[in-house]
């Protein structure tokens, strides 16, 4: 019994500094309250997660527009995350528009062996706020 309470206490620590591996690509959709150029948009995630640090990319796409950014973030204790966009990589859109360099909280949600995150997004265009909404995505399967 004591080499049982002696080896938890000793895991206990461990244990509980365990954190989730938000490594891996997301997809799935980013919402735009009204006034936005559309409702809804296609939206994509690669995220690196060193410690607390993450490094990725965003890719958003409707119709023939598409941005890639450049994003870093952290985590928000072991069920969130917290980024923000940093640079364009690649992108094409009408001369008339802006891109919105986003930020966003974004939830850990398990449902039996789904994994989704999720959450509100802002943004900036470097001139003005952009219409927030939320993002939505499933955590993408690697196939063999």
């Amino acid at each position: 019994m004591k080499i049982s309470l002696l080896t938890t206490l000793l895991l206990l620590p461990v244990l509980l500094s365990a954190q989730y591996d938000f490594s891996g690509t997301w997809e799935g959709e980013l919402t735009q309250g009204e006034g936005g150029y559309a409702p809804v948009y296609e939206f994509q995630i690669e995220l690196k997660q060193e410690g607390l640090s993450i490094t990725g990319t965003t890719y958003v796409e409707i119709g023939k527009i598409y941005a890639k950014m450049r994003l870093k973030g952290r985590l928000i204790g072991n069920k969130a995350i917290h980024w923000e966009e940093t640079e364009i990589i690649d992108h094409w859109k009408y001369d008339n528009m802006e891109w919105c360099y986003k930020s966003a909280d974004l939830f850990l949600i398990t449902t039996g062996d789904e994994e989704r995150l999720e959450g509100p997004w802002r943004g900036n265009t470097g001139h003005s706020e952009c219409i927030p909404g939320k993002i939505i995505l499933k955590r993408k399967v690697p196939r063999a």
